[in-house]
């Protein structure tokens, strides 16, 4: 654990925590990022919080959309967790109940975390865009609530899908699909597609994309939003017209430099940064914000 100044960062076994099963070579491991309160502001404030879901086709986990987002979530004044979670050759429906247990940690801890257990957001990226988007239309999937001893709360207040993979179909990453379920597993893909998840009592989204994005075609983003619409969810959705796959916040904090020059940020439009704030506006007028 490491305390500083401003914020407490611990990490979470959340298999040790609540007592499951972890499948050999699994994670399911949450880094806390926690705003420590102070009496020259309001010991007794709670705030909201974001569980960031990072990207990684199911095969590995970004950290280029790990703590560089918790930290951009955090100076808006969420306490923010980023969720490690296991990928391939680990299946689902491994990667659903971590962040089930992510989202339910929260809640159970949110007096001691100084978090308002009813303003709790998910961010996720790519194939954590499509976990991010599961856990809030399928955060009661019997594949995972046989697995606690009593029931858990896993229903975000929000969910943020930035460039998230959401259909086997069309236009889609089969790559995510193939990593979580299997080569050729079309009937678990089908059940996993999130058009076939979003329903009435899905969580609300922000909805997030760049047209010229060469890996997640932008059409999952276009798909996903008009099943919120369909199901009467309230959603908001954002297309820029250009920028790489896996831009992440999109400043040099994640990117490399040539020469001094940052090319994938050169290629990008200037206010695609912006999607960070425009969602904390749109989370506002969801109710999700600091509670004084």
């Amino acid at each position: 654990m490491f305390k500083g100044e401003k914020m407490e960062v611990f990490k979470v076994d959340l298999y040790e925590y609540f007592n499951v099963s972890k499948p050999e070579g699994g994670e399911g491991v949450l880094t806390c990022y926690i705003i420590n309160r102070s009496p020259e502001i309001n010991i007794d404030r709670k705030s909201p919080a974001m569980l960031v879901i990072p990207g990684g086709g199911y095969g590995m986990v970004s950290d280029r959309e790990g703590e560089p987002v918790a930290l951009a979530y955090l100076s808006k004044g969420f306490n923010s967790f980023v969720l490690n979670y296991s990928v391939a050759p680990i299946r689902y429906p491994y990667q659903l109940t971590e962040a089930v247990m992510a989202m339910a940690y929260i809640r159970l801890n949110a007096e001691k975390l100084g978090v308002n257990a009813e303003k709790i957001a998910s961010v996720g990226f790519s194939a954590g865009g499509h976990l991010c988007a599961s856990l809030g239309s399928y955060y009661d999937s019997e594949d995972v609530k046989s697995l606690f001893s009593s029931p858990v709360n896993a229903r975000p207040n929000a969910v943020v899908l930035s460039y998230a993979v959401i259909t086997h179909k069309n236009k889609a990453h089969i790559g995510s699909f193939e990593n979580l379920c299997g080569k050729d597993n079309f009937e678990l893909y089908e059940k996993l597609d999130i058009l076939n998840l979003v329903n009435e009592n899905s969580a609300p989204a922000f909805i997030w994309a760049t047209y010229n994005d060469g890996v997640v075609p932008v059409r999952n983003s276009i798909l996903v939003a008009e099943a919120y619409e369909r199901a009467g969810v309230p959603f908001s959705v954002h297309i820029w017209g250009k920028g790489a796959h896996g831009i992440s916040v999109a400043n040099r904090t994640v990117y490399g430099t040539e020469n001094g020059e940052c090319p994938s940020l050169a290629n990008a439009s200037k206010s695609v940064g912006s999607w960070v704030d425009l969602s904390v506006e749109w989370l506002d007028e969801m109710g999700i914000n600091i509670n004084d």
